[in-house]
Order: C-alpha cells, then sequence, then structure tokens
C-alpha cells in the first residue's frame, strides 16, 4: 500500500465519527497510531485538556513513552506541554541541547531513549484543546513532510473529538444536516447573486468577496450569507472586497 493511500485510509478512519465503533478514545488512538505509522516517529502521545484546564494522557503508542508522559505533567514542562500552552509547533532536533530550557524533562526523556522530540497542538477553530508528542530514538527531528501530515492528522481527529458525540445520530439526523448543507449552499448562491447585480461582478468576483468579508471578520460563510439576503449587512460593506486579491 502506497503511502497516499495509507494517508487517505487514516484521514477517512479519523474523520468517520458516525460509525458504530467509533468514541473518543477509539478515535485518539487512532491518531498516534497513524503518526507512528505514517511518519518516521518511533513512538507518540496523545494529551488532552481537562474541564480545569490541565492536560490529561489519552492515548500512548509504547510504555517508554507513556512514562515520558506522566514525568511532563509532573514536572509541568516539556514540548507537549509548550505546544499545548503556545498554540504552536515544538521542534527539538536534540534533546541532548534542551537541558536548559527543560531541566527535568530532557534528561528523562534521554534516559528513556529518546533523542528528539516534536510537539504539536491538537486545535480546533483557533482554540487548542491538546497536544500530541512524536518521539524519535534518533537526533534530528522529523523533516518537514512529515510533520505537515502528522499536523493534519492532528487537525482531522481534534475537529472529530469535539463534534463526538455520546448518542448516536439517527438517520433522520443525518439528513437534517444533508438537507441543512443544501440550504447554506441555496443563501450562498443567493447572496452571491445580489452581490453580483449590485456590484456589477460576476458570480465568481461576488462570491470571492463574500468569502474574504467572511474570513476577515471571522464569520461563518452562511452566516454573511444571510445577513446579506435579510439585507442587514449592506452589500457595499462586502464589495469594498472585491478588489482585493
Amino acid at each position: 500500500m502506497g503511502r497516499e493511500q495509507q494517508l487517505a485510509e487514516a484521514l477517512v478512519g479519523l474523520a468517520d465519527t458516525l460509525a458504530d465503533d467509533i468514541d473518543p478514545v477509539v478515535l485518539v488512538e487512532r491518531l498516534a497510531g497513524s503518526c507512528v505509522g505514517l511518519t518516521g516517529a518511533d513512538a507518540a502521545g496523545v494529551m488532552v485538556v481537562s474541564a480545569r484546564g490541565d492536560l490529561r494522557p489519552l492515548a500512548v503508542t509504547e510504555d517508554q513513552a507513556a512514562f515520558l508522559e506522566f514525568f511532563q505533567l509532573q514536572a509541568d514542562e516539556g514540548p507537549c506541554v509548550d505546544a499545548f500552552r503556545e498554540g504552536r509547533r515544538i521542534d527539538v532536533p536534540d534533546l541532548e541541547d534542551s537541558h536548559d530550557r527543560w531541566p527535568q524533562v530532557a534528561p528523562y526523556a534521554v534516559r528513556q531513549g529518546y533523542r528528539s522530540v516534536h510537539g504539536l497542538p491538537l486545535r480546533v477553530h483557533r482554540q487548542t484543546v491538546g497536544a500530541v508528542n512524536l518521539l524519535l530514538r534518533r537526533p534530528g527531528g522529523l523533516p518537514g513532510t512529515d510533520l505537515k501530515v502528522a499536523q493534519a492528522l492532528a487537525d482531522v481527529t481534534a475537529f472529530a473529538l469535539v463534534n463526538w458525540s455520546a448518542e448516536r445520530l439517527r438517520p433522520s439526523d443525518v439528513s437534517n444536516r444533508v438537507q441543512g448543507a443544501l440550504a447554506a449552499k441555496a443563501a450562498v448562491d443567493m447572496a452571491t447573486g445580489m452581490l453580483a447585480e449590485s456590484g456589477d461582478l460576476s458570480m465568481t468576483e461576488a462570491r470571492a468577496a463574500l468569502r474574504r468579508y467572511a474570513d476577515r471578520y471571522h464569520r461563518r460563510l452562511v452566516d454573511a450569507a444571510h445577513s446579506v439576503v435579510r439585507r442587514a449587512l449592506p452589500a457595499a460593506d462586502i464589495l469594498t472586497f472585491a478588489r482585493e486579491k
């Protein structure tokens, strides 16, 4: 099986929150396993934030990594902790050079046999809900392409995790969501047509202006469209974005 097919299957598996056998633990365990299977990492661990705001381990691929995850939490330091707090990726090519930054965790990680590590934020809608540790027994870390794959897996998992429900969706629920998507598309098309006529634009130009407006003001595209259709949002406010590239 090629890597592209492996990645596609991993993404499908992580996104399938409608399957009967899926629960949050399975989702996160799949993430950890996929990170190891699709990158050059030797081990992976996943932590998520509790209601109290502290991190809790949820999945790990080997015992040494589990010990390291727990030690990071006890010491309140480490790449995974920093990735969560700072909401960005933390790359550590050689843990031997990180004793000053993490005086307790770096030496402990080396004693456990790890020489490099990457901490990736687990995030949804600009909110960090946890972090992923990618651990390697060699110095140097992972190439950028592998890290992009791992971050994509983490992002899909985070989205699936926050949309998981203990109550299984009924067939009518699934149908209603599909119909809701069609209604949203209709609203966007109507707003696009109104903007095109008002600003003497093509449909493509009007849609791009609506998208730029929504992105600039952190609004959902469908919400901006509804505002245009109801005339609660003046077309002129959106047409100023038609000139942007």
